[in-house]
């Protein structure tokens, strides 16, 4: 008998051992909790979703998850690999007891603990680049950005280090002042998409290797939104920026009887202190970007980089993503970049014209790249122009054009914008695509987000899906852009 329950112990522990094995997440070893990582399954699951992140932290190898983090900030699991486009929190705050009553429910900190390997900045402003060098000093994350905005980056890191932190009993918010790792996707003072008129193409695309070898990263240049005369070749609906009333609470007087809007989201406290050191309070640190360069100088702020992500394998997956969290008037080629000329200088009837022809030729090289990337399937893009009260949303419309994607999500709907504006330019966006002479037939599929509701709801593809299938012209565009 002895003997036997031995056996019996030993087959009901080959069993249950064998239970725990099977595979429930497209991982390269088994589920149990040998190795589990606590701190990061939360972290990653608060991002991605409980069901699509195992015990470990890991996120599901088999598919391409996106998780809108304010603006244009998105936390993205390619393939089990993680990383942030922007690093921005719009209105960070402390948390409050007992029940927790912000409107964005999470800070700089969940993005350290979820360890991304990369940021990606589409440009330097505060609105995009905040937080990025404090993120990437305590999880090693490699930032991706202009020449220009790698130089901020490293002034952040010697500011927070210098930073005397004294409400919070002098902790120093980075380790060192040791720069972190950023790499220049364009060189400093280029133009928009490298354009070289000495070269065929004039305009093309850098090849990044962060998530080789199963993943191409193509990037370049592009123009950041701004002004530009009134487009005639298209007539203009008005643009209502108007945010809801009711998140932070507002009466209404006309017309009678008034009505109140008790506030959904009562002021907290910040998570950046403020000016007054007097009124600083514990938990308080500042990991804003400064965005000034080694010289004092402010740089990089409106140096715009489109990303294309293209899934690469021998498993037939077609799925690619672009994001661009800015669109200007690369028609007229006005702008801050070199080779570009200002609203100004584009209105000056004694300005030199060949320069003017020079800067439209730059921005018509920006479409023709685009012509000749990859399709793309997914584009998360800004909806929100500086240049909206003369031609609404017609350049982030023009790119689109261009890129043909399948699926497109509005961005920058909380700031410039007015949170809870989305559904007005999303409105607004369909009118003047409408003016514009783009058949609907033609649009993407339209996903708006909603803030404060879409904030972190996993957006979820599987690049196997037959909806991104691509045509052997599709698939040899893929290859020579990815060589």
């Amino acid at each position: 008998m002895k003997y036997l329950n031995n056996g019996l112990r030993a087959f009901a522990c080959a069993l249950l051992c064998a239970m725990t094995a099977i595979p429930v997440y497209a991982h390269d070893d088994d589920d149990d909790d040998r190795g589990a990582n606590p701190a990061l399954m939360q972290a990653r699951q608060k991002l991605f979703g409980i069901e699509n992140v195992d015990r470990k932290g890991r996120v599901k190898k088999d598919k391409v998850i996106a998780s809108w983090a304010t603006n244009t900030t998105y936390a993205v699991s390619v393939r089990g690999r993680v990383i942030l486009l922007d690093s921005y929190i719009n209105t960070p705050q402390l948390p409050t007891t007992p029940i927790d009553l912000r409107r964005v429910k999470f800070l700089p900190q969940d993005f350290v603990a979820a360890k991304p390997e990369a940021i990606f900045l589409g440009h330097g402003h505060g609105d995009h680049a905040h937080h990025a060098a404090y993120i990437a000093k305590l999880t090693g994350a490699t930032i991706y950005a202009s020449a220009e905005t790698c130089d901020v980056m490293q002034q952040d890191v010697i500011r927070m280090f210098n930073d005397p932190n004294l409400h919070n009993g002098g902790a120093k918010i980075v380790p060192n002042a040791d720069p972190v790792k950023c790499v220049a996707v364009t060189p400093a003072n280029s133009r928009p998409g490298g354009y070289d008129e000495n070269r065929f193409p004039p305009s093309q695309p850098t090849r990044l290797h962060q998530l080789d070898p199963n993943v191409c990263i193509l990037a370049f240049k592009f123009v950041h939104s701004g002004t530009a005369p009134v487009d005639a070749s298209f007539p203009h609906s008005p643009l209502f920026n108007l945010g809801d009333a009711r998140y932070n609470g507002r009466v209404i007087e006309t017309p009678l009887p008034a009505v109140t809007y008790p506030a959904m989201f009562p002021p907290g406290t910040p998570y950046i202190p403020p000016n007054n050191v007097a009124n600083r309070v514990p938990g308080q640190i500042n990991t804003n970007t400064g965005g000034v360069g080694t010289d004092g100088v402010a740089k990089g702020g409106a140096i715009v980089i489109f990303y294309q992500f293209v899934l690469r394998g021998d498993d037939g997956d077609d799925f690619s993503f672009a994001w661009v969290n800015s669109a200007g008037p690369a028609k007229e080629g006005i702008g801050s970049d070199p080779g570009l000329v200002t609203l100004a200088q584009y209105n000056d009837p004694l300005f030199p014209a060949e320069t003017k022809a020079l800067a439209a030729k730059i921005g018509a090289g920006l479409y023709d790249l685009i012509d000749r990337l990859p399709e793309t399937d997914v584009l998360f893009g800004s909806i929100v122009s500086l240049g909206a009260a003369n031609n609404q949303q017609r350049d982030i419309i023009t790119v689109i054009q261009h890129m043909k994607p399948k699926v497109y999500y509005p961005g920058h709907v909380t700031d410039v914008a007015q949170q809870g504006s989305a559904l007005y330019h999303s409105i607004n966006f369909r009118e003047t695509a409408y003016n514009m002479g783009f058949t609907q037939s033609e649009w993407p599929e339209i996903r708006t987000q909603i803030d404060p509701n879409d904030y972190l709801v996993p957006q979820v593809f599987d690049p196997s899906d037959k909806r991104w299938a691509k045509s052997d012209r599709g698939r040899n565009r893929h290859g020579s852009a990815c060589r």
